[in-house]
């Protein structure tokens, strides 16, 4: 390999994995072939956060989701903004039949992500994010996962 395809695979290796450290995945980042298999490589040496396909909400100007992250299990509440709208997300976990409201993330202005902290989501566990935009009273809940 030459030196130059080396310094784009070691680009790329260090933008998958600040990505992966970050908890950022979003359900529109799409990548090549060749950047997931080294983005995989690269996450898997330490710990996997995907994207949970069952968990987007959206409503007008907010977008809410999960990422799920191994070893764990946890998951992770994200939020996005855009329109200038302020927007607030909460990861509620539901165990036992008791949902408890655990974490939350609100943000304001033009195309700007905000994120919780991972939770536990394991055996006998249920995670779902709420989002809600504070400029005009939209909110709604994603589905159980």
């Amino acid at each position: 390999m030459n030196r130059l395809k080396m310094n784009l695979a070691a680009i790329t290796m260090a933008t998958a994995l600040a990505s992966a450290a970050t908890g950022m995945a979003s359900p529109a980042h799409a990548t090549t072939t060749s950047q997931s298999r080294i983005a995989t490589s690269a996450a898997s040496a330490a710990s996997k956060v995907y994207f949970i396909s069952s968990s987007p909400v959206t409503i007008p100007g907010c977008k809410a989701w999960m990422n799920g992250k191994k070893p764990g299990p946890k998951v992770q509440g994200l939020v996005q903004t855009w329109s200038g709208s302020d927007c607030a997300m909460r990861l509620e976990i539901d165990h036992n039949q008791q949902i408890k409201w655990v974490d939350s993330a609100g943000i304001g202005g033009s195309l700007n992500k905000g994120s919780t902290k991972f939770h536990y989501d394991g055996r006998g566990y249920k995670a779902r994010v709420c989002v809600n935009n504070l400029n005009n009273g939209w909110d709604d809940c994603g589905a159980w996962y």
